[in-house]
This record gives C-alpha cells, sequence and structure tokens, in this order.
C-alpha cells in the first residue's frame, strides 16, 4: 500500500491523535507496506569484534559510600550479570579520581555483614547479603542516589576512602559472575609539579597481588575534564608519562603481564581531540587498547523525540570516525573501545533512558560499533545510580537488558554488511553478524539479522534471493503492559520476559518461520533474525 502525503502537512497531524511518540501508539493494528530487499555480503567479514563485544560498568560512585557496595553479593545481581558473560566489568566513572585507597580502613557493618554470611569454601555458590541488611540498604538507596547525582550535577565531587573489603566484593562480583575486571586508578594524586603520584596506586596493586587477583587496569577518567572538575589541567603529554610509569609498576608486580587501557577521554571534541592526540604519541605504546566515551544526548533536556530521531543516533557515526582519524595517524594498529557509553549523560534521562524507548540507541549503537570497527562497548551502567542502569535498584532486569541478553546469545563476532535497498534507510536500520555458534540451536554457517524500525507502520524485510528458502527464527521485542514505548518490561515473540527465580534467566524462545516467509517487524519494535544452514562463506 502506498501512502501519498500531502506537502506541508505536519507528521504529528497525519499520524493522528495516537502518533509515532504516543505510549499508546502500539496498541493498534499495524498497517503494512509492500516487503523492503535486503542487500547481504557474507562472503568476507568486515570485522571481528571481541567475545566481551558487549561489556559494561559499574560506576565508581557506588563506592561514594561503600556501605553500597555490598548490593553486589545479591545472588540474583549475579545470575544477571553471569546471563551477559562473557564480558569485561569496568569499575570507573568520574568517581574513580575522587577515591582513595586506605588498606588500615575497617570494613562497614554491612560488609561484615555480608563476609560472615559466606558458610562454606565456594563463595559464588555461599555468598548472599542478610535479609535485614539488604532491605535496610534499600531503603536509604534512594536518598543517597540523589546525594550522588547532586555531586555529579554541581561538579563539585568530595574524595572519600575504601577498604580492602570493599576491593573484596567488587573482585567477588566480577568473578563469581565470569566477568573481567578492569579497575579504574585515581589519576588526579599529583605531585607539586602536577606529575601522577602513585603511591596510593601502589598499596592497591600490592593488596591485589597478595590475594592474586587477575585483573586489568585504567588510569583516570575523562582526563579532558580535570579542570571543570577539580581545577587541575593535564595535558596529553603529560598524561603520557603517567600511563608509562603505571605500565612501569605493573611490570614490577605480579600484574606484569596484565591489560592497561585508556586514556578514556569524552566525546571526540575540539580540545578532547588534541589531548587524544598527544596522549597516544607520548604513551599510546603502553596501552592495549584506545578508550573513548560517548553519549547521545544531555539527561537533564533529552527528549522522547529525541530518543526515536535517526538524525540523533546517526551523530555517533562522525564521533567514531574522528576517534579513528586520530587513531589511524598516531597508533593505526591499536584496537578501539567504546569505554564507556549509554543514551544520555548526567545519569540519563529520566523515564526513557530505563524504558522500552532506549532499546533503539543501544542495538543501533552495538551495530554500528561492530560495523565501524570498535572492537568492546561498555554500557553505562550494568546496576548503580541514575536513569541508565539495566538493573533497577530492586535487582528488576529493564528492557536494555533483555536486549543485551538476546544480543549475547545471537550474536557472534563476525561482523559483515547489511543494507536496506531503496530510499529512506535512516528508519529502518540492519546489521548483520554470523550467530553465536555458542548457542546450541545454531551451528557454523548461521546468520544473524537485526533490525530496528523507527517507521510508525510494520515493515516486511525481504531477505536475498538466494537465502529465500532457508528457515529463519524470528525474536522480536515489542514492549509489554499499557506504558508502550515507555515501558519497564518487554515481550519477546509475545511473551512478557521476566525471571523464573534468583538464580535462573527465562528461555529464549524463537518463533520459526517458514522458508520464503517475508520478516515482519512491527512499527517501533526491534528483533533478531537468525537464517538457519545459510552457509556462509564469511562464517565456516
Amino acid at each position: 500500500m502506498l501512502l501519498h502525503l500531502k506537502a506541508g502537512l505536519p507528521l504529528l497531524l497525519l499520524l493522528g491523535p495516537l502518533g509515532a511518540f504516543s505510549p499508546g501508539a502500539l496498541a493498534g493494528p499495524a498497517q503494512t507496506e509492500d516487503a523492503v530487499e535486503l542487500d547481504f555480503s557474507t562472503e568476507r567479514s568486515v570485522h571481528l569484534v571481541s567475545p566481551s563485544f558487549l561489556s559494561f560498568t559499574i560506576d565508581a560512585n557506588l563506592a561514594t559510600d561503600p556501605r553500597f557496595l555490598t548490593f553486589l553479593g545479591s545472588p540474583k545481581l549475579r545470575t544477571l550479570a553471569r546471563g551477559l558473560s562473557p564480558a569485561y566489568l569496568r569499575f570507573g566513572g568520574t568517581k574513580t579520581d575522587f577515591l582513595i585507597f586506605d588498606p588500615k580502613k575497617e570494613p562497614s557493618f554491612e560488609e561484615r555483614s555480608y563476609w560472615q554470611s559466606q558458610f562454606n569454601q565456594d563463595i559464588c555458590k555461599s555468598g548472599f547479603i542478610p535479609s535485614d541488611v539488604e532491605k535496610r540498604l534499600q531503603l536509604e538507596w534512594p536518598f543517597q542516589e540523589q546525594l550522588i547525582l547532586r555531586e555529579q550535577h554541581q561538579k563539585k565531587f568530595k574524595s572519600s576512602t575504601y577498604s580492602r573489603s570493599s576491593v573484596d566484593i567488587l573482585y567477588t562480583f566480577a568473578k563469581c559472575s565470569r566477568l573481567d575486571l578492569i579497575f579504574g586508578l585515581n589519576a588526579l594524586l599529583r605531585t607539586a609539579d602536577l606529575r601522577w603520584n602513585s603511591s596510593n596506586a601502589q598499596l592497591l596493586l600490592d593488596y591485589c597481588s597478595s590475594m592474586s587477583y587477575n585483573m586489568s587496569w585504567e588510569l583516570g577518567n575523562e582526563p579532558n575534564s580535570f579542570q571543570k572538575k577539580a581545577g587541575i589541567f593535564i595535558d596529553g603529554l603529560q598524561l603520557g608519562e603517567d600511563f608509562i610509569e603505571l605500565h612501569e609498576l605493573l611490570g614490577k608486580s605480579t600484574f606484569k603481564n596484565t591489560k592497561l587501557y585508556g586514556p578514556d577521554v569524552g566525546q571526540p571534541r575540539g580540545k578532547t581531540v588534541k589531548m587524544l592526540r598527544s596522549f597516544l604519541k607520548a604513551g599510546g605504546g603502553v596501552i592495549d587498547s584506545i578508550t573513548w566515551h560517548h553519549y547521545y544526548l544531555n539527561g537533564r533536556i533529552a527528549t522522547k523525540e529525541d530518543f526515536l530521531n535517526p538524525d540523533v543516533l546517526d551523530t555517533f557515526i562522525l564521533s567514531v570516525q574522528k576517534v579513528f582519524q586520530v587513531v589511524n595517524k598516531t597508533r593505526p594498529h591499536k584496537k578501539v573501545w567504546l569505554g564507556e557509553t549509554s543514551s544520555a549523560y548526567g545519569g540519563g534521562a529520566p523515564l526513557l533512558s530505563n524504558t522500552f524507548a532506549a532499546g533503539f540507541m543501544w542495538l543501533d549503537k552495538l551495530g554500528l560499533s561492530a560495523r565501524m570497527g570498535i572492537e568492546v562497548v561498555m554500557r553505562q551502567v550494568f546496576f548503580g545510580a541514575g536513569n541508565y542502569h539495566l538493573v533497577d535498584e530492586n535487582f528488576e532486569p529493564l528492557p536494555d537488558y533483555w536486549l543485551s541478553l538476546l544480543f549475547k546469545k545471537l550474536v557472534g563476532t563476525n561482523v559483515l554488511m547489511a543494507s536496506v535497498k531503496g530510499p529512506d534507510r535512516s528508519k529502518l536500520r540492519v546489521y548483520l553478524h554470523c550467530t553465536n555458534i555458542n548457542h546450541p540451536r545454531y551451528k557454523e554457517g548461521d546468520l544473524t539479522l537485526y533490525a530496528l524500525n523507527l517507521h510508525n507502520v510494520t515493515k516486511h524485510l525481504q531477505l536475498p534471493y538466494y537465502l529465500f528458502d532457508k528457515q529463519v527464527d524470528r525474536y522480536v521485542v515489542k514492549p509489554s503492559g499499557p506504558d508502550g514505548l515507555f515501558s519497564k518490561s518487554v515481550q519477546l515473540n509475545g511473551q512478557t520476559l521476566k525471571m523464573v527465580d534468583d538464580q535462573t534467566l527465562p528461555a529464549l524462545i524463537e518463533n520459526p518461520l517458514r522458508p520464503g516467509s517475508s520478516l515482519g517487524l512491527p512499527a517501533f519494535s526491534y528483533g533478531f533474525f537468525v537464517i538457519r544452514n545459510a552457509k556462509a562463506a564469511a562464517c565456516i
């Protein structure tokens, strides 16, 4: 069916009262249009991403009051984190540069209660938070969260200390969740001549060595804004020298084979690009991957229209290109990681970053990152303050958690090219990988297509002719409940996703399509389509 629009009529008028952004927009019967042809290139892969491509963070601000790190002892939280393994767990963020390790500090009452609850040798099986402690922390958390967000907004950060127990809880969470911990060290500890003072880092390295902890390291967070946060200006050359010093410290410890990542600069604009360039020239030789950060929007002013706007999604492309321009001229063979990223900075956008609507940004960013050669993408945050978390304050998984889980299970590391034929590709966005062969249902040669539909009508995707006779498993994600796009729960193929119990994730059940069927993707939804027995050359 062709829809002829009269020039000059506003889009919202054409959409009527249940327009694109109305919570009820998905409720009515979907209109359909002619099938949209897809173009695939499956002879060779364009990039290879890490098996830990989709990774995530715990913000260092959770340790502002280390009592709240005890949340990481929750078996439910660990079950959810383990579902996204293999992955890196980055402990970092602005607070990184305001945390000081104190090996003599006693653990808090809450931390002691947690350790005393360990009743056998296997901490991963026995660990739990005593229920009275957990309830009290959950009651106090909203006040702590406000304190964290206020400090962030006012950019007035106070230093605080953390103990050996805090490090142990963080490391245990990573280990029991089968995650690789990356720990951010404080880069704002400075000598009189503004060189990095490594003495506190040395104390932490000594402690972690004594415990035989296996972890990687970063130094500082968004050094381009040190002046704004702490009144200290550090240039890229000095930062490079600081990383060289840290690399030497690691070389003299049991961490000599560990990895070092950096410099975790912010968006690639103006002075930040200059800093990245001079850092890479001076210290780029000692890092294992180059890290930078990206957010589409300011969480305080972002709107629902922004979250569904393909022009906003496309701004990410330019940022990636700018970073690669610098890298290719300075350290051309270094891997590039997105070391911290989400929809909107400042803790996310209230009532948006934690809803179904945020999934379009997240899935598109994963697709573009893989296609453009970024090896790892770290989602801010797994659990913590603000609105952009994957798991909420009651340890309930949010829509982007379920999207991440589907991505982990279905999407492999070989990245291929896919595109929509014809005009107006911006609202129907498609990406193609080899399928994750660790999935018991699939095998080498299978393909995973993932797509997001920002149109207000169902789109029917048509595979290239040589795949017409293949069986396809469909996994379509839509919001669950009356809140539509602003829902905090989702349906997979019509079934609402929720945990079976605190130790068990639900099965992600496919909807097998008849060979030759077009792949229906409803208005304002996203989904994965596994093309079975595709025998794609790049995937064998």
